[in-house]
C-alpha cells in the first residue's frame, strides 16, 4: 500500500469515528433521555435532529417581546421565558426540552426532595477564572465545607424575621 492509499484509509476511517460520535451525542442520546423520561410520564415537545427544541423557544420568545406587555404585574414569566411558561401549562411541572435533552423541574416539593436526597450529587464549580466567580468571589455561593458553614452562620442572621422586617 502506497501513502496516498493509507492517508485515505486514515481520513475515511477519521470522519466515520466522527459521524459516529456526532449522531451519538445529538440522535441517540437525546433520543434515547426522551423516551426513558416518556416512560416515567415526564413528557415534553419533540426533540428535533441538532438544535432540539431551540427553533420553538426562538419562536416563543420573539412572539413574546414583539407585543408590549398588557400591564404591569409581577408575573414575568410569560414574558422572560415564555417557551417554559407555555411547556409547563401544556406538558405540566415536569418537561422536557432543549438542544440537549434537560429535564425542567419547576414543581417546589419536587425540588426539595431532590436537592435533599441528592446530597453531593450537584457539586459546586471550582473554576478560579470562570466569570460567575469572578462576579460573586468567594462567598456563599461559591465556597464549601467549613468556610461555607463559617460563612452561613454569619449571613444566617440577616433572614431572620426580625431582621427582615
Amino acid at each position: 500500500m502506497d501513502s496516498t492509499s493509507k492517508f485515505l484509509i486514515f481520513l475515511a476511517s477519521s470522519l466515520s469515528l466522527f459521524l459516529l460520535k456526532f449522531l451519538h451525542k445529538y440522535w441517540w442520546t437525546p433520543l434515547k433521555i426522551q423516551k426513558a423520561l416518556s416512560l416515567q410520564g415526564i413528557k415534553g415537545p419533540p426533540y428535533e435532529f441538532i438544535h432540539g427544541n431551540n427553533k420553538a423557544s426562538s419562536r416563543f420568545r420573539f412572539e413574546a417581546l414583539s407585543k408590549p406587555m398588557a400591564s404591569l404585574t409581577h408575573n414575568i414569566v410569560p414574558r422572560v421565558i415564555p417557551h417554559i411558561h407555555s411547556w409547563i401549562n401544556t406538558y405540566g411541572d415536569d418537561d422536557l426540552h432543549g438542544n440537549q435533552a434537560q429535564l425542567v423541574i419547576s414543581e417546589p416539593e419536587t425540588i426539595k426532595e431532590i436537592l435533599k436526597s441528592n446530597d453531593g450529587s450537584f457539586p459546586k464549580r471550582k473554576d478560579d477564572s470562570s466569570f460567575i466567580y469572578k462576579i460573586l468571589g468567594d462567598g456563599l455561593v461559591a465556597t464549601e465545607g467549613a468556610k461555607w458553614v463559617r460563612q452561613r452562620k454569619l449571613a444566617n442572621h440577616a433572614f431572620h424575621g426580625e431582621s427582615l422586617k
